[in-house]
């Protein structure tokens, strides 16, 4: 099998940051026009709304490597993938333990909305998706592996959630096979300088919050990569 062209880093109505028409059928059906083979809807702490993912992608003909970005108890946002949804869901579960629970007013977060492949609300979760785990970046890495999944940090050179903003570059106590970035020239000037590993294969994605983000950018995903491996 060839490269996928893959957008893996997409949200939907159930981040409160994300636009509320930004569904899971949506995603997929906007990701197949833009020319994808391959999605990842990864929504903040929770993957309720990946069962209609699959659905919708099954439809449309494309794969679905179900994924979560987790925040982590230092506020870095951690990409984590799995080779199934019921894997997926099974980690929300368990990170839905480490999510604290406080006042949280959908008028000002946004909603939280689970939905069907017709794009019909199932429920809204309580909890604000957006906050940060009680459970450390190395912790959070440990339990998905442990589940059989794959951790890559979000953005890594992004100005907020990010290794380089929290951390000021790559972490002591833990390591990931590959990392996600948002801007190639300044990713390729942090390697240069040192702060993160040279050699660490990169991801470009366009963690969408609203339609028109969707598989504005993707990135090849080669049968070499582990995520690929997840997917077969």
């Amino acid at each position: 099998m060839s490269a996928l062209r893959a957008d893996l880093h997409i949200h939907t109505c159930l981040s409160p940051c994300a636009d509320d028409d930004l569904t899971p059928a949506t995603a997929a059906g906007l990701a197949k026009l833009a020319g994808a083979d391959l999605i990842a809807i990864t929504d903040h702490n929770s993957a309720r709304n990946l069962p209609a993912a699959q659905i919708a992608c099954e439809a449309y003909g494309l794969r679905l490597l179900p994924g979560i970005e987790a925040n982590t108890c230092e506020e870095i946002h951690l990409l984590c993938y799995f080779g199934k949804v019921e894997t997926a869901l099974s980690f929300s579960e368990k990170l839905n333990a480490f999510l604290p629970s406080f006042p949280y007013d959908s008028s000002v977060w946004g909603r939280q909305l689970v939905m069907d492949e017709n794009d019909c609300v199932l429920d809204q979760i309580p909890k604000l998706l957006t906050g940060a785990l009680t459970l450390s970046l190395a912790e959070t890495a440990a339990l998905c592996r442990a589940m059989g999944g794959i951790p890559v940090p979000a953005h890594a050179d992004a100005d907020s959630y990010s290794l380089f903003s929290v951390l000021g570059g790559w972490p002591m106590d833990v390591d990931f096979d590959l990392m996600e970035a948002k801007d190639p020239e300044k990713v390729s000037c942090l390697i240069e300088k040192g702060f993160f590993p040279a050699g660490k294969p990169l991801l470009f994605s366009s963690d969408a919050h609203c339609m028109q983000n969707v598989a504005c950018r993707m990135c090849e995903l080669e049968e070499t990569s582990p995520l690929y491996q997840l997917i077969k």
